[in-house]
């Protein structure tokens, strides 16, 4: 009984590992405050970071493992101009390059063929200063399904092998596709109305 006591306090007096992304900096910087998304649709989450945002506020998500917790402070499209080819593009469950489309489990081959590249690769990010991932989900998608992207992007991140993985900093836009919209058509006049029939 001793034993499983002494268990219990050890299990629970561990400290969790705490990640920042993009970095430790950026949260010191600018004091991001968590936001709640348990029960946000994507659309939702992506058009209250958007606002907030236009107002100078940042925020985060916690994405707490088994015994480590993640401060995501992600960033969304806002205007302005971003260099496409800057971004590794994840849409669901797949890797959106220019070249095409790639399972998500070569997520960790493409991270570092993105960092690393500082412009020898057309297809990849002009540098790592300025490498971010975009991902793009449908609007109605859950948080859960967010959570679960974004654990198993840092996971992998952490684990690939970078240069320079130090001076990274790993930003990561949400974004998700409109809809398009198609133009009415105009109402057929009488004169057509008589051709057709």
């Amino acid at each position: 009984m001793n034993k499983f006591l002494i268990f219990l306090i050890v299990i629970f007096s561990c400290k969790k590992e705490v990640y920042y992304y993009p970095s430790k900096s950026f949260f010191d910087e600018n004091k991001p405050k968590e936001i709640i998304i348990e029960n946000l649709s994507y659309g939702e989450i992506v058009d209250s970071l958007t606002n907030q945002i236009f107002k100078g506020k940042r925020h985060f998500i916690e994405i707490k493992d088994s015994n480590k917790i993640y401060k995501i402070s992600p960033f969304t499209y806002t205007g302005g101009y971003i260099r496409e080819r800057n971004g590794l593009y994840i849409r669901n469950d797949s890797l959106d390059l220019m070249k095409g489309m790639f399972p998500i489990s070569d997520l960790s081959k493409y991270l570092k063929l993105h960092y690393e590249n500082n412009d020898k690769e057309y297809y990849y990010a002009f540098s790592y200063k300025r490498a971010y991932i975009r991902l793009i989900l449908e609007r109605d998608d859950s948080s859960g399904k967010l959570k679960k992207i974004l654990l198993n992007l840092v996971e992998v991140y952490n684990k690939t092998d970078i240069k320079n993985k130090d001076s990274i900093k790993l930003g990561i836009m949400l974004d998700y596709l409109l809809k398009p919209v198609f133009p009415l058509t105009p109402p057929l006049s009488p004169n057509e109305i008589i051709e057709e029939l």
